[in-house]
């Protein structure tokens, strides 16, 4: 199910980059009107579709050097939600310090890295008993 569901997430993002950052924007952006994108952040979006996509390649999903990149990745997002976001938005936008995030962004993002924490541990735990 999760290689699936990154299969389905890391095609989209292949394909379409553009329209998902434009969503993603105007879901989690109080001022998204107001959002300049950097030039790279659109190739960077298609470029991690493809890293998802290679990821689903792997036997493993999460093991090895990418699972505990991920699993970094997820324990800084769940222990400081608002720092990341806000290193999120300096790399991907022009002017971060202009845009406002919707109230539910930063528990949400909390949310997400606890998921890929858990995600990764398991997926390392199981990988040791094989």
């Amino acid at each position: 199910m999760l290689q699936t569901l990154l299969s389905v997430i890391g095609l989209v993002m292949v394909g379409i980059p553009r329209r998902i950052v434009e969503t993603a924007e105007t879901v989690a952006f109080e001022n998204p009107e107001d959002a300049i994108l950097r030039g790279w952040t659109i190739p960077m979006a298609r470029i991690e579709g493809i890293g998802y996509l290679l990821l689903v390649r792997r036997t493993g999903l999460l093991s090895g050097v990418v699972g505990v990149v991920f699993g970094l990745i997820g324990s800084v997002a769940a222990v400081a939600p608002r720092r990341y976001l806000n290193f999120g938005l300096s790399l991907a936008y022009e002017n971060p310090d202009d845009i406002s995030v919707k109230s539910w962004v930063i528990p949400m993002t909390r949310v997400l890295g606890i998921t890929a924490l858990v995600m990764t541990v398991v997926s390392l735990r199981d990988s040791d008993d094989h």
